[in-house]
């Protein structure tokens, strides 16, 4: 039975973010209970299964193995042990992000684990999808892939700031579906902005359990991006809420989380709030950007788990890379074709040539650095051991910044999603540049806090979102190779 999610009792805009960031700065680490693990792969009955072609190029299958498949086999020296991985980065390595994919010929679910789909509804759903996204396409694309979030896959080892990283994955997701897209020839469009209930109900998913946070619209139309249609008939289909591993229920386990997605649910106007203003330090001139394409670090792209080498890497290196996370991209908010819109780059330079040590906000406009004059040792606050391990030898550390709270105004509690998805999205992109370019990175997201606030020089409500480490990528005992 589906449970239904009540909002919070408040009305004020922002109000269930504000209780849910207020939890999240209180909270004291707790034990994790790995027996309330659920599966990590989402399945579908077989009976209307379509096995995708591995080696053979076609879509939409090169696009879902690139965004969700298996793709990655990793083991260490000396262990018994291999852990299968998925393309794009996501916190604790627990993927809670499943995907469903929109055909003329049916609604589908992606099964990562065989690289297949399933069918959950037959017959042509894009119109329904098309219809109900805020900023649509101006035609109906080929297929329309709508990831959604099942709540307890990671919230059972990170509670209620599960919501936070499964925000933040989908943005990492967009920032890979856009590679994705360039890399096979075909426009992308991210959408995070669409009707809550209208996807829900097309999915059968129960909003206890799972939540929609985005989808990608692609407007090829290549015949290859067509599916066969499933030899199951429709009479002996299941229903589409049918599923061999129905996700548990968050409801009365993480209730803030459940509050803040249905509250983001409600429709606002969504006029971005003004710009904060500029620090007004002293300007640090970057070198021409190195010339990398995003689409040459979807292969080796990978997250070190011991550490950087402490050298210095070239200015122009980094010019790119945070050339690359300010860029524009295709998205339904106002304004991010030809930037980010709710978040702002900056970056606590520690070894890279011919910039000096210290904190700076990244000017897109001039591709230079601003001095904002932060105070503070990111090293003093309370890490995780292998972010005191790899931080001080990483050359430098790319932070989105924003406001958490004055766009809540206008978007109402959707403004933490989009937010907190943009800051995945420009992370993810300076970590593919920063592979392309022959480095490593890695997301460390305990390096957001007052203290990386403090050295940062973030002053009012701007806070850090996220916290991504770059550098030279030590040899060490883990392996990881990409399954072709």
């Amino acid at each position: 039975m589906s449970h239904v999610v009540a909002p919070p009792s408040a009305v004020v805009p922002g109000e269930a973010t504000r209780q849910y960031l207020a939890a999240l700065a209180a909270r004291k680490r707790e034990r994790i209970d790995w027996s309330a693990a659920p599966p990590t792969y989402k399945r579908y009955p077989a009976k209307g299964r379509v096995v995708l072609p591995w080696r053979e190029p076609s879509l939409p299958g090169d696009l879902l193995r690139g965004l969700l498949g298996v793709t990655r086999a990793e083991w260490a020296h000396g262990a018994r042990t291999v852990r299968l991985k998925r393309p794009a980065p996501s916190g604790g390595a627990l993927y809670p992000i499943e995907a469903y994919i929109a055909l003329r010929d049916g609604l589908y679910h992606y099964d990562a684990a065989h690289h297949a789909v399933d069918l959950v509804r037959p017959g042509d759903h894009r119109p329904v999808l098309h219809a109900a996204l805020a900023r649509p396409p101006a035609v109906l694309p080929e297929l329309v892939v709508v990831p959604a979030a099942v709540f307890w896959r990671n919230g059972f080892k990170y509670k209620e700031f599960a919501y936070r990283l499964q925000c933040q994955e989908i943005g990492v997701l967009s920032a890979q579906v856009l590679a994705l897209g360039e890399r096979l020839g075909v426009p992308m469009g991210v959408h995070w902005r669409f009707d809550d209930a209208a996807c829900q109900s097309l999915l059968g998913l129960d909003p206890a359990c799972e939540g929609v946070l985005g989808a990608f619209t692609c407007g090829t139309t290549t015949a290859t991006s067509h599916v066969p249609a499933p030899t199951a008939t429709t009479e002996n289909h299941p229903p589409p809420n049918t599923t061999d591993h129905l996700p548990p229920s968050v409801a009365d386990r993480l209730p803030l989380l459940t509050a803040l997605h249905a509250a983001g649910a409600a429709p606002h106007p969504g006029v971005l709030p003004p710009a904060p203003p500029s620090p007004r330090g002293p300007v640090v001139r970057l070198p021409a950007p190195r010339a990398v394409r995003l689409t040459d670090g979807l292969a080796r792209r990978g997250s070190p788990d011991n550490g950087f080498l402490p050298r210095p890497i070239p200015a122009g290196t980094l010019a790119a890379v945070l050339a690359h996370c300010a860029a524009g991209y295709p998205g339904d908010l106002p304004g991010t074709a030809d930037a980010p819109v709710t978040v702002t780059p900056y970056v606590l330079v520690q070894r890279v040539t011919g910039i000096p040590a210290g904190a700076y906000r990244y000017d897109r406009r001039t591709g230079a650095l601003v001095a904002t004059g932060g105070t503070g040792d990111v090293r003093s606050a309370p890490l995780q051991p292998n972010t005191r391990l790899a931080l001080p030898e990483a050359a430098a550390v790319v932070v989105p910044v924003g406001d958490q709270a004055t766009g809540a105004t206008a978007f109402g509690d959707r403004w933490y999603r989009l937010q907190q998805a943009e800051a995945g999205l420009v992370v993810h992109r300076a970590a593919l540049a920063a592979t392309a370019a022959g480095l490593t990175a890695r997301i460390h997201s305990d390096g957001t806090n007052p203290v990386t606030d403090a050295a940062l020089g973030l002053a009012g409500p701007l806070r850090s979102l996220s916290f991504l480490l770059l550098g030279t990528a030590r040899p060490g005992s883990t392996v990881t190779t990409s399954l072709t």
